[in-house]
């Protein structure tokens, strides 16, 4: 049964109709400032995401009038850095904003045929076969065309970075590079989690891969990472995409989203993310999720719904995760034109409301960063 989230209010955040925004993330800075980043690339006749175009920028906006209004988007660490997938924002207990990143090297298609280590580039045959058989594209009109004259570029390996501001997000000034071997890459699109005694666990996936969930860990405030520890992986699975949250007994919760399986997946762990259980299946079809403790009102998962009545949804568990009630799914928002969607974060608003971002399409078929301000 659907259920209607109370006192919705539906916005634009950010629009600008030559560029494809997508992927949001929001936290709320120590100051009361809130902080969104998100994906940002010209806009194309056809849809690509971070991983198939080397134009993409992580940019942040911020709200100081708790999302009235919002800034221009400004590219961090600054206007030069393209090339990345999705980021995320953290908001450490010193009051430092760390930003994570993954950067793609890309280099253009006549000069990747010079290159000598071609085992480590990645030409378009190859990462456009799963953009080409994805269903949440719509490819059918360029199928009989060389995925070389869809996208002229080649990508090769990257590296992952933390980046910390000590000026609530206005400028990232100290950089770090996580060691992300025996695995392909590192990337996350939502908060790592800071534990009470101040160390940090940061969930990735190795990208490009997108396969397996693992953690590294930090005990100096981001100066410095652990090396990688898996979390889940198994047969048949593409994990991906991770969000983490602590709950009031300590119980560490990851859902996962599956490309492999098309659902969500839940490991957890009781001793600070030393150990972690086996992936469970849950039976949630949208993705990917994002988590929320609600004190005594339980957890809250927020994920894309990608089926008709597109559009954003919620579930609550009040046993830690081990059970989500979807029986009485919460509509946040339907009625969106199509698909291209999803990405949902909820934060609590300040006055007893909730705010959820997200992506989707306008009636304009403008891909927007859009928000809607709603109570349980």
């Amino acid at each position: 049964m659907l259920i209607q989230a109370r006192a919705a209010e539906h916005s634009i955040i950010h629009k600008d109709i030559s560029a494809y925004c997508a992927h949001p993330q929001i936290v709320t800075a120590v100051n009361g400032d809130w902080l969104i980043v998100f994906n940002k690339a010209p806009r194309r006749p056809f849809i690509l995401h971070p991983p198939e175009d080397p134009l993409f920028q992580n940019v942040l906006i911020r709200s100081r009038d708790r999302g009235a209004s919002w800034s221009v988007p400004q590219a961090v660490p600054n206007d030069e850095y393209a090339g990345t997938e999705c980021a995320a924002l953290t908001v450490l207990d010193d009051g430092c904003v760390m930003l994570q990143q993954w950067r793609f090297a890309w280099y253009p298609l006549a000069l990747a045929r010079t290159l000598p280590d071609q085992l480590r580039l990645t030409y378009p045959d190859r990462f456009m076969a799963g953009w080409l058989n994805s269903p949440e594209h719509e490819t059918a009109a360029y199928r009989n065309l060389p995925p070389e004259q869809l996208v002229p570029w080649v990508r090769g390996p990257g590296r992952t970075f933390v980046r910390l501001s000590g000026d609530h997000g206005g400028s990232f000034t100290r950089c770090v590079e996580i060691e992300t071997k025996p695995f392909s890459g590192g990337y996350g699109m939502r908060s790592a989690l800071q534990l009470p005694g101040g160390e940090i666990i940061m969930p990735l996936s190795d990208v490009p891969n997108y396969s397996t969930v693992f953690i590294v860990t930090s005990k100096d405030g981001g100066s410095s990472w652990s090396r990688p520890r898996a979390v889940a992986q198994q047969r048949g699975s593409e994990f991906e995409e991770p969000s983490i949250v602590r709950t009031a007994s300590g119980k560490l919760i990851m859902v996962l989203r599956d490309n492999g399986m098309r659902r969500l997946h839940h490991v957890d762990s009781s001793d600070d993310g030393a150990s972690w259980t086996a992936p469970r299946m849950l039976p949630i079809e949208g993705y990917p999720a994002d988590l929320l403790d609600l004190g005594e009102d339980g957890l809250l998962m927020t994920y894309g719904w990608r089926f008709p009545d597109f559009g954003i949804r919620a579930v609550r568990s009040r046993d830690e995760g081990r059970t989500w009630n979807t029986d009485q799914v919460i509509r946040i928002r339907g009625g969106l034109p199509g698909k291209n969607l999803g990405y949902p974060v909820t934060i609590p608003a300040g006055d007893g409301s909730l705010y959820t971002v997200y992506y989707g399409e306008d009636a304009d078929s403008v891909t927007c960063i859009m928000a809607t301000r709603w109570r349980l």
